[in-house]
């Protein structure tokens, strides 16, 4: 049906010059003329309110039906020619979003009436914390030094916290993910990821490093000296490591290189595996040739091309190629090999060219052995920068677009004026947030110098209108709190920045969500106190961030206690160097953590509640058939 719209409405565009040609015709045929001219005007009157309702929304994408068919003109004729005319009735059904539409054409005394269905359809939508998806850095996660992530749930309490059970609050949960073509995962010294990766660039592993839980890649992923991966590994493109551990099993797409790694688990490769010292404790698969050198083998070997082995020893071997084993104590337990190539069988005596595997049943015709057909790895999704909300594994780095929020709440802020909050020694410096007003609850100077109170402005931010304090900078070196029992929306325009022995305190049932469009740090001495429930009971985040800034603009340097926060700054490098650690989430153009702290996730976050975090598609005024009466 909508097919047939859209070529009528194609054909709309010729109505006017058929109406035209068709007034001689009208003059010799008379009524039927007459009566085919007024359906021309009723279906212009038609075509005419699906224009108009689809300018308008282009215009105004949040508005119901009802709100746009306000001030649309009911009736036209056709310029230029006499007696020909349309009206409109509407007939909408309050919050339905439906509306029929009755056109009645006429020319002179010929009339008809068309009757025309639509239905204004929002689209799929997705709704979720814009928190949820653990530690992100849509270009780069480092890792270095003895940084680590990790994960804690702040609902059973803080991290760390002994539990009723006896247990501590510190779990493997966390997600670390990079979103865009060419970025990297990237852990050095002893930095460890506690849970899963997923990386679409390469990842890079280096010295003790090690990831707990599975790690996906698009790209290479390479290991050295001593690393450790805790579940499976699945390579897009190829696996190389040097030392350490795979308690998982090894999956890639062009090849798996090994050097002295315990494979725990089997290997499958779409072209070859080589293999050099140590274990393999499960089977191999493999496109390609298999190569293995001093390698003790608890499954069998599968290949579709040529198998070759140096000493140790392998479960079985199919191979629908050659087969050699390069010395004596290479050895195929119980003798299960099967091979359709050419075998190379090394003897204890030179020259001796027999032996029983280059005889049946070892030595087979094609297209035996059978060999199972080797699966891909599948790619994870590319950011492309637009979320598909039909397909719940596709993501995306900034699906609230952060920049055009901010510039949004920046418009309400023309005179917005830097906070200073001095710290002046012992009788420190107290600014107070309120949900409307920001104000010095402490001044130790004299009172004609103390700054007038700055009142909240109503300015929309992800879909809400809501009261925002708006400042330009903000330099904490004093006490900065929020008033018990408020929720507080902070807007600094410039940067936001807290030194020396300044503090931050968010107490119970309180949280502050803070907009930033410059710098953010917090460093050295500074300290966030806030609840060790990361979540309010209205589900917000005790302490959020959004940060539009395009470049390195958070930093976290410090702080005397661990600081609590859920960043979301989709366009900024992000650097976190406490020797205390950081507690909640980070979305980040990349993430950089060293340091003793590292950072743990709150697992909790993923239940957050920030404004109306919906992506949506594009609303879509769908035509739903219609008919002469």
């Amino acid at each position: 049906m909508v097919g047939v719209l859209v070529v009528s409405m194609i054909a709309g565009g010729l109505v006017l010059n058929s109406m035209k040609d068709n007034i001689t015709q009208e003059r010799l045929s008379g009524n039927f003329q007459k009566k085919t001219n007024a359906r021309l005007v009723a279906e212009k009157g038609v075509f005419d309110t699906y224009n108009y309702l689809n300018e308008q929304l282009a215009l105004h994408p949040d508005k119901s039906l009802e709100q746009l068919l306000v001030g649309m003109e009911t009736a036209g004729n056709v310029p230029g020619l006499a007696g020909m005319a349309y009206a409109l009735t509407l007939e909408t059904s309050a919050g339905s979003n439906t509306l029929g539409l009755q056109s009645d054409g006429v020319r002179f005394d010929g009339k008809t009436v068309l009757k025309a269905n639509f239905k204004l359809e929002t689209g799929s939508s997705t709704s979720s914390s814009a928190f949820g998806r653990g530690i992100v850095g849509c270009d780069r996660v480092a890792i270095s030094g003895s940084g680590k992530i990790d994960s804690y749930n702040s609902v059973l309490g803080d991290y760390g916290q002994i539990l009723v059970d006896g247990s501590q609050n510190i779990a493997g949960n966390a997600t670390v993910r990079t979103l865009n073509d060419n970025d990297l995962v990237e852990l050095s010294g002893t930095g460890k990821i506690d849970g899963n990766v997923f990386a679409v660039g390469n990842v890079e592993l280096s010295s003790s490093a090690n990831i707990t839980g599975n790690l996906y890649s698009n790209g290479a992923i390479h290991m050295f000296s001593n690393s450790t991966i805790g579940g499976d590994v699945f390579s897009y493109q190829h696996y190389f490591q040097q030392n350490g551990i795979v308690s998982g099993s090894i999956h890639a797409n062009t090849y798996v290189k090994i050097e002295q790694t315990k494979v725990e688990g089997g290997i499958v490769s779409s072209g070859y595996i080589t293999a050099t010292g140590e274990s393999i404790g499960g089977a191999m698969l493999a496109n390609g040739d298999i190569t293995l050198r001093q390698v003790s083998a608890l499954g069998i070997a599968q290949t579709y091309g040529n198998y070759s082995q140096y000493e140790g020893s392998v479960d079985g071997v199919k191979a629908k190629q050659n087969v050699s084993l390069l010395t004596t104590n290479a050895l195929i337990n119980n003798d299960n090999l099967a091979y359709a190539g050419v075998g190379s069988f090394a003897k204890e005596w030179s020259g001796a060219p027999d032996s029983d595997y280059l005889n049946p049943p070892y030595k087979v015709d094609p297209p035996e052995p059978a060999i199972p057909v080797v699966p891909p790895v599948e790619m994870l999704p590319i950011d492309d920068g637009v979320l598909d909300v039909s397909d719940p594994n596709d993501m995306t780095c900034d699906p609230l677009g952060i920049e055009n929020q901010v510039l949004i709440v920046e418009d309400h802020a023309p005179h917005a004026k830097d906070l200073d909050v001095n710290d002046t020694g012992a009788d420190t410096t107290v600014y107070t947030l309120s949900h409307t007003l920001g104000e010095f609850s402490r001044w130790p100077g004299s009172p004609g110098s103390k700054p007038t109170p700055i009142a909240a402005r109503t300015a929309p931010f992800i879909g809400v209108d809501q009261p925002i304090l708006m400042y330009d900078n903000a330099n904490i070196k004093g006490k900065l709190e929020v008033k018990p029992g408020h929720h507080v929306v902070m807007f600094a325009k410039g940067n936001f920045i807290m030194s020396g022995a300044s503090s931050l305190t968010i107490p119970e049932n309180s949280s502050l969500t803070l907009i930033v469009k410059g710098d953010l740090i917090i460093g050295a001495g500074a300290e966030v106190i806030t609840p060790p429930h990361g979540l309010t009971a209205d589900g917000l985040p005790v302490f959020s961030i959004f940060s539009s800034y395009s470049g390195t603009g958070v930093y976290i340097t410090g702080g005397v206690e661990q600081v609590y926060a859920a960043i979301y700054a989709p366009l900024t490098d992000i650097a976190i160097s406490s020797s205390v650690g950081f507690k909640g989430s980070l979305l980040g153009k990349s993430v950089t953590v060293t340091g003793d702290g590292g950072v743990h996730y709150d697992e909790a976050i993923g239940d957050a509640e920030v404004g109306k975090v919906t992506v949506t598609s594009p609303p879509n005024l769908v035509f739903k058939g219609w008919q002469s009466l």
